[in-house]
């Protein structure tokens, strides 16, 4: 692959991990990213029902740091990070009874496709989302004194239909200032992408450019340009990454989505060990326990991915620092 460095202007790019708080083993791995010379992410959203931000909350203010290498770091370095909003894995944080459209036979959120298809099936209580969002957001408050610099949605449910009106609503009048719009192009036909893959991005981005309109009506901010649905993973490597950013070279201001650290063990469970997950009797999902997550961390601190951000003039700033 042939590099074309910018000369003049650089780009603004937020190099964001989601999914903190999932576990701290995860969350160690996410620090090794966020510190150091050869940083390879910017900021973070964290869960407030993983099970570090639980462990987290139960404990005195005094304690906390000594129990998650995320929250210290981040209260050492003066951070605040974004709200990854939960509707899809693990335990609500608010009352069972009070968000019960939202939940299953267990008490658990409904999965990433069963949540999707109670909602089209108007199932879904949109009051109850609301005082779900308001205890993630109250539980958040608790732990960092304030509100998150930004918002994403843990399986992208912040764009779903319904839901992002009472995301933006939630947001403007909490004072929230930013938010994730995933507007991806995915391609039609990609070795790397499952055809069911492909369809779930294609209906998030379709999804995320019809939310846009509405988040921009409550004066909520977001990035120009949007990376990373299609090529997450062993996926992503120099030239995926290169084809992803090439399309937004005009764009001032980019989030490049990652999920890093380190991998977690099958037998963690945050139910009993209080170690990983949101809560789910089975304990943390496939995706947590996936070689993915500790290539996604290799990547980002190699030397090749240091030397095409620094060749490409990209800025790596944080949701706080962007205008």
């Amino acid at each position: 692959m042939e590099t074309h460095p910018q000369s003049f202007r650089r780009t603004k790019i937020v190099i964001n991990a989601d999914d903190g708080f999932y576990s701290d083993i995860r969350d160690q791995g996410i620090v090794s990213c966020l510190s150091g010379i050869n940083s390879g992410v910017s900021d973070v959203s964290v869960l407030m029902n993983g099970a570090v931000a639980r462990h987290l909350l139960s404990v005195l203010d005094y304690q906390r740091k000594q129990l998650s290498a995320l929250f210290s770091y981040l209260m050492k370095n003066n951070l605040i990070p974004g709200l990854h909003f939960n509707l899809t894995e693990g335990k609500p944080l608010k009352y069972k009874r009070s968000v019960q459209s939202l939940l299953d036979h267990r008490d658990c959120f409904l999965g990433k496709y069963g949540f999707r298809e109670h909602l089209l099936s108007s199932a879904v209580d949109m009051n109850e989302v609301e005082l779900e969002l308001e205890s993630q957001l109250q539980a958040f408050k608790q732990l960092f004194g304030t509100v998150p610099s930004h918002l994403d949605g843990h399986q992208h449910i912040h764009v779903l239909p319904g839901i992002d009106a009472v995301v933006a609503r939630v947001l403007s009048r909490n004072g929230v200032k930013w938010i994730r719009v995933p507007v991806e192009r995915i391609p039609e036909v990609s070795p790397h992408l499952t055809e069911t893959e492909a369809e779930f991005y294609k209906n998030v981005s379709d999804q995320a450019t019809k939310a846009r309109e509405i988040f921009s009506s409550y004066g909520l901010k977001y990035t120009q340009g949007f990376i990373k649905m299609a090529i997450m993973g062993k996926r992503q490597s120099i030239d995926s990454l290169d084809r992803c950013l090439s399309p937004l070279k005009n764009c001032e201001s980019i989030e490049f989505m990652v999920h890093p650290g380190f991998k977690v063990s099958c037998t963690d469970n945050d139910v009993g060990h209080n170690t990983s997950g949101c809560g789910n009797p089975e304990g943390p999902d496939l995706f947590s326990q996936s070689d993915d997550r500790e290539h996604e961390m290799n990547f980002l601190l190699g030397d090749e991915f240091q030397k095409y951000m620094l060749q490409h003039n990209y800025d790596l700033i944080t949701f706080s620092n962007l205008s």
